[in-house]
C-alpha cells in the first residue's frame, strides 16, 4: 500500500482558491525576476528557447534492483520494468523541484496544476505500424508502485491495434475535415490557447499540454535524439532515450571491467527556469534512475513553487 491507498489511485487534495490572471490548467508567477518576467517575449516560442543535454547512464544497480523485484514478487501483481523506473523518476524530480513543471502561454510563465507525462508508443514495430501517444496524469507523491500500475492500465487500453484513445479519435476527426477548415480550427485552438480560454476537454485529450514528453527509442533499437518541444501545447520538456549498450571501462581497482550503459536526450524550455535550476532537477531525475530503490516510498515533503 502507499499509504493507506490501493497503489494506482489518485490522491484527493483539496483545490487550491485561483485568481483571474490564472489559467484553468496553470497559476501564473508572480514573485520572478524581471529579466525572467521579459524572456518570454524575447524568445516567443520553444522553438527559440530549446536547449539540450546528453547522458550516459550506467544501469548496473537498476538491472540488479530489477531483477530483485522479479525475485521478491512484486506487491502490485506485475513485474517493474526501465520505463516504470524512468516515468517515476520524472514525477519524484517534479515533487522535489516544481519550477521544471512550469509552462509558458501567453508570453506569461505558469506553473502546471498537474504532473503529466505524454508517452509515444508503437502498437506494430514496422514502418506501417501504428503510433499513438498515451498521457497519464500522476499525484507528486506516487511511488514506482503507484506509477507503474497507471502506466500498465493505459499501455494496455492503448496496445490494441484496432483500438483508439480519445487523442486518436479527435485527430481522425478533424484529419476527415477540408484543409481549409482543418487549418482554421487548429487555429482557432492555438489562438484559445494562448489566451487561456482553450476548452478544457481538448486540454485533456492533447499530449502536447503536459509536464514532460518521453520517447523510449530503445523499444526500435535505435539512439535517442535531441527531440524538439512542440510550440503548440504546453509541454516544457522532451526526454528521448536509447538502447542499453556495453561498454568497458576502468574500474577503482585499475582493471577493466564490462558495464551497461543507456544514454539519454532531453530538450527544455529555458524561458521556465534559469541554468542552474534546469541542470539541477535534470541531475535529481537521473539520480533517482540509478537508485530506484528511493522511489519505493512517497517523498518526506512536496515542495511548492515559490514563484505563485
Amino acid at each position: 500500500m502507499s499509504g493507506n491507498r490501493e497503489y494506482g489511485t489518485p490522491v484527493q487534495r483539496p483545490k487550491l482558491k485561483k485568481h483571474l490572471r490564472d489559467r484553468y490548467d496553470g497559476r501564473r508567477l508572480m514573485h520572478t525576476d524581471t529579466f525572467f518576467t521579459l524572456i518570454p517575449y524575447i524568445m516567443s516560442t520553444r522553438n527559440d528557447s530549446e536547449v539540450g543535454a546528453s547522458f550516459k547512464i550506467d544501469i548496473t544497480n537498476v538491472e540488479r534492483y530489477l531483477r530483485k523485484k522479479r525475485t521478491e514478487g512484486s506487491p502490485i501483481g506485475q513485474d517493474l520494468t526501465f520505463i516504470d523506473i524512468v516515468m517515476a523518476s520524472i514525477v519524484r524530480m517534479i515533487s522535489q523541484k516544481p519550477y521544471v513543471n512550469r509552462f509558458i502561454a501567453g508570453h506569461k510563465a505558469f506553473a502546471r496544476d498537474e504532473v503529466s507525462i505524454s508517452l509515444a508508443i508503437k502498437k506494430d514495430l514496422s514502418v506501417e505500424g501504428t503510433q499513438t501517444v498515451v498521457k497519464m496524469v500522476y499525484d507528486p507523491s506516487d511511488t514506482i508502485f503507484d506509477v507503474a500500475v497507471r502506466l500498465q492500465k493505459e499501455i494496455e487500453r492503448n496496445k490494441d491495434i484496432q483500438t483508439d484513445n480519445t487523442t486518436d479519435s479527435f485527430a481522425k476527426f478533424v484529419n476527415h475535415l477540408p484543409t481549409a477548415l482543418i487549418r482554421f480550427v487548429i487555429g482557432t485552438i492555438k489562438w484559445l490557447d494562448f489566451h487561456g480560454w482553450m476548452p478544457q476537454s481538448i486540454q485533456r485529450l492533447s499530449p502536447f499540454h503536459c509536464s514532460i514528453f518521453v520517447t523510449a527509442m530503445g523499444s526500435i533499437n535505435f539512439a535517442p535524439i535531441y527531440h524538439h518541444i512542440y510550440n503548440f501545447g504546453t509541454c516544457s520538456g522532451f526526454i528521448a532515450y536509447g538502447p542499453k549498450y556495453t561498454e568497458r571501462v576502468l574500474a577503482k581497482d585499475n582493471s577493466i571491467v564490462e558495464r551497461k550503459f543507456i544514454d539519454f536526450k532531453i530538450v527544455g524550455d529555458e524561458r521556465i527556469c534559469d541554468g542552474f535550476g534546469m541542470a539541477s532537477a535534470w541531475k535529481e531525475m537521473l539520480r533517482y534512475i540509478q537508485h530506484p530503490e528511493l522511489l519505493e516510498t512517497p517523498p518526506e515533503t512536496l515542495e511548492r513553487d515559490h514563484g505563485i
